[in-house]
């Protein structure tokens, strides 16, 4: 595999490992604890352009890996992928807004700067609320203000349950950092129509990697 690609392909996957997560934790009320995790380590990891700094292997993006492959093969809009779809494809539109606004990108910055500061206090992990709570209103304070939202459809009972809107805030946070590396890489929007076997391929080298790592 190209190492390019394989960059974009594994940030790529990092939008829609995202995705799936606030799509789990919507619908289920749970998420893999194991994904979660490496989304959150990821928005307070600063200063490369790296996937694989970022994310760790490519195992640790195996939910992402999957879920793009899916989303790629079943591209209908009314097909069993679509919210995740949508998800992914909303937080690639929010980092476009949001690389327009020099302010928000700083206020952001400094915000998630200001959590890592914290993670010593909550024992350096990244799942603890209190630092889920400061990246969910972290998202809420700069993405927040955007005019486009991503509407996530899920279990009304599930999305009043404390903690539960700040996970998938925290977890929409990471899918548009993914999408701001991606973009970086060279990712553009109409790659995921006119590159999709291309992807597909890239994905397919990506899967058989994390089950050698299994």
């Amino acid at each position: 595999m190209n190492d390019i690609n394989r960059q974009k392909t594994l940030a790529l996957a990092a939008i829609f490992q995202a995705a799936a997560v606030a799509e789990s934790l919507a619908c289920k009320g749970v998420a893999d604890k194991d994904a979660l995790k490496t989304l959150l380590d990821s928005t307070l990891v600063f200063d490369t352009d790296n996937p694989e700094a970022i994310y760790g292997n490519a195992k640790a993006l195996e939910l992402g890996i999957k879920t793009l492959e899916a989303c790629l093969m079943d591209a209908g809009s009314d097909g069993r992928q679509a919210d995740k779809l949508r998800y992914a494809l909303g937080m690639i539109h929010i980092e476009g807004q949001l690389s327009k606004s020099s302010s928000l990108l700083t206020r952001l910055r400094q915000r998630l700067e200001q959590t890592q500061r914290q993670l010593p206090h909550f024992d350096n992990d990244i799942l603890a609320q209190g630092l889920v709570n400061n990246l969910a209103g972290a998202y809420v304070d700069t993405i927040g203000t955007l005019k486009f939202r991503i509407q996530v459809k899920g279990n009304e009972q599930r999305l009043k349950t404390v903690g539960m809107a700040e996970q998938i805030r925290a977890s929409l946070l990471a899918g548009v950092r993914a999408a701001w590396l991606w973009k970086r890489l060279g990712g553009r929007r109409w790659h995921l129509l006119f590159t999709r076997g291309q992807i597909l391929e890239e994905l397919r080298l990506l899967i058989k990697e994390t089950q050698q790592r299994s």
